[in-house]
């Protein structure tokens, strides 16, 4: 007899899921929303700024240290080293930055993943360098197509294309479902309270339809940065955590008198 394979997304109840979406967006905005890292002014209309924001992804996607990796771009950003005509220098210029920082911050800014950082910036400069760059290649594929083709083509680059597609929906108008980034904390949270069947070893198949089903359950204006700022600061891997959702893994045999906002109506 042939077994059905188990599948990635669980079901749940849509109000209790709606129920976990705006308890952990109002914790959001109540805890992180004015301190969020997350803020940029690059105009995407200038493909200048696309190849930042296309830079910027890759940074995000190799180097688990937010913080460290937003320093060391904005540092290359102010010194000139994100243009088109820099890139052929990343290699040095990255390296040159990193002991700059280290040596006014005296604080380590050694990253992970650097040799995947400086291949996928080499394809990103022959991507930039065409005409029409990531504007142009959108325009040729559906939303699949695209983030497959550049998922092919980046050395160590995978959920953060999503991110990529979230930056960039306005001017290329990409619907939301391919805008929410199935990144470990999301990943981390979304196991926690019991959505999905694993939290390890996704394909890129599977965070289609993770950012899919974000996308019509989780919905919101911050899109997946509740879900993983609430990972990074509230969710503990121990039993009894102190946590309002009810189906969170880690809340077995917490009182449901503690547990006021997510009862079931």
């Amino acid at each position: 007899m042939m077994r059905t394979k188990n599948p990635l997304i669980l079901h749940q109840d849509e109000n209790e899921t709606a129920k976990i979406r705006d308890y952990v967006v109002s914790w959001y905005e109540k805890n992180y929303r004015e301190k969020e890292i997350e803020r940029f002014e690059y105009d995407p209309i200038r493909p200048e700024n696309r190849l930042k924001v296309f830079i910027l992804g890759i940074f995000f996607n190799c180097e688990f240290h937010e913080k460290k990796a937003l320093d060391i771009f904005r540092e290359m950003d102010k010194k000139g080293h994100l243009c088109l005509e820099e890139l052929e220098n990343f290699e040095n210029n990255l390296k040159t930055t990193i002991q700059s920082l280290e040596h006014r911050t005296g604080k380590s800014h050694n990253i992970l993943r650097t040799q995947d950082i400086i291949d996928s910036v080499i394809v990103a400069k022959n991507l930039f360098s065409q005409d029409g760059d990531i504007v142009k290649l959108y325009q040729e594929n559906d939303p699949k197509k695209f983030v497959e083709y550049l998922y092919g083509s980046l050395s160590g680059i995978k959920v953060k294309l999503f991110w990529i597609c979230r930056e960039l929906r306005h001017l290329l108008r990409i619907p939301r479902e391919f805008c929410y980034v199935p990144d470990r904390h999301v990943v981390g949270f979304l196991w926690n309270v019991r959505a999905i069947s694993r939290n390890s070893n996704l394909s890129l198949d599977d965070c289609f339809k993770l950012s899919r089903w974000m996308s019509l359950h989780l919905d919101n204006e911050y899109f997946d940065l509740p879900f993983m700022r609430f990972h990074q600061g509230k969710c503990k891997d121990q039993i009894g955590c102190p946590c309002e959702i009810r189906n969170c893994r880690f809340n077995q045999g917490v009182s449901n008198a503690r547990l006021p906002q997510l009862e079931s109506s």
